[in-house]
């Protein structure tokens, strides 16, 4: 019995018992707290000055989490609803959900890649383009991927879609995520 759909979603999202609510909001709140701990790591090691950790940015860090699996989900929804696919909005919900633990994984690497060349004392300098480029972008991408091949496998099981129409709804709902993750970056 497959456990997870982050490898093979058609077989987990096949199963009666693939869209709990509650599975939706532990994974909401397991990438919540994967942030803070992120945050809590660089104020720990002190490689990065950042603001102390306070109530506002406790709230920012769940307002974030939100963001990107509440959007995500009504692009799915909203996709999935008007070509016809079956399912509750709940069940979208819980779908869009697994699509952070690839965005969770992307941050952890991205952070262990910067907390590695600040141990190793990398000169910035030296480097030709900003950290932000050569190793947010790529990570960024790879996991929205990652979150889409999710997305497509429950919408083809699960939703009852066809798989190019599966395929468009979950890389529209990738690239809406892919954006959010970027707009910073293509701001700073």
């Amino acid at each position: 019995m497959v456990r997870t759909p982050l490898v093979a979603p058609g077989a987990y999202f096949a199963r009666a018992d693939a869209f709990p609510l509650q599975l939706a909001v532990g994974l909401a709140v397991v990438h919540w707290l994967g942030s803070l701990a992120v945050s809590l790591f660089w104020q720990a090691t002190g490689e990065i000055a950042l603001d102390p950790l306070t109530l506002y940015a406790l709230l920012q860090a769940l307002e974030a989490t939100l963001l990107y699996w509440v959007v995500p989900a009504l692009v799915l929804y909203g996709v999935g609803f008007a070509v016809d696919a079956e399912g509750e909005p709940s069940e979208m919900l819980a779908l869009a959900a697994w699509g952070l633990v690839p965005l969770l994984a992307g941050e952890l690497v991205s952070n262990l890649f910067l907390y590695g060349l600040t141990a190793l004392e990398v000169d910035p300098a030296a480097v030709p383009v900003e950290p932000e480029v050569w190793l947010f972008v790529p990570l960024i991408l790879a996991a929205c991927g990652w979150a889409a091949f999710v997305w497509r496998g429950g919408l083809r099981s699960g939703f009852g879609l066809d798989r190019s129409t599966a395929t468009a709804t979950a890389l529209s709902a990738a690239g809406v995520c892919a954006g959010l993750l970027l707009l910073p970056i293509a701001f700073a």
